[in-house]
């Protein structure tokens, strides 16, 4: 709005004009489907959809940085446990190499579980297992 176009808005007022009503006299009618000072491409849906994109990326970034800190916890719990691994495997065996209880501790991590190769089964094998009642496999 130039200092003209307050001037007048300003002096519509005055006259009894509603905010509205001086808004219109000075900049037109609204079109359908334009947001005004946007440019002729922008509409109001257009606008709604991002904000909308905006708020999910903003919760996007803060998940993110969750799991980043969670990631970070895991892996200072993970450390803590391959040193006691080694501090117990070192006094078990005496004898042992630091060499060799890395080395042992490497053949011994399994790789990540890739959830994309499981086949959702939810078969349980068939183990003897004791009830409560002291008896095998319920007999």
């Amino acid at each position: 709005m130039t200092v003209s176009n307050q001037e007048e808005f300003q002096n519509r007022q005055a006259a009894g004009e509603t905010e509205d009503e001086a808004f219109e006299a000075i900049f037109g009618k609204e079109q359908p489907g334009r947001v005004r000072c946007y440019g002729r491409s922008i509409t109001q849906t257009e606008l709604k959809k991002n904000a909308e994109i905006s708020v999910i990326k903003q919760q996007h970034q803060e998940e993110v940085t969750s799991l980043k800190g969670e990631l970070g916890d895991v892996k200072e719990e993970v450390h803590g446990l391959q040193s006691l691994v080694k501090l117990l495997l070192q006094r078990s065996e005496p004898g042992i190499s630091p060499e060799e209880i890395e080395a042992l501790l490497q053949t011994k991590q399994r790789p990540p579980i890739d959830v994309n190769s499981m086949h959702g089964s939810t078969h349980v094998s068939n183990i003897n297992m004791e009830d409560n009642a002291g008896n095998i496999d319920g007999h």
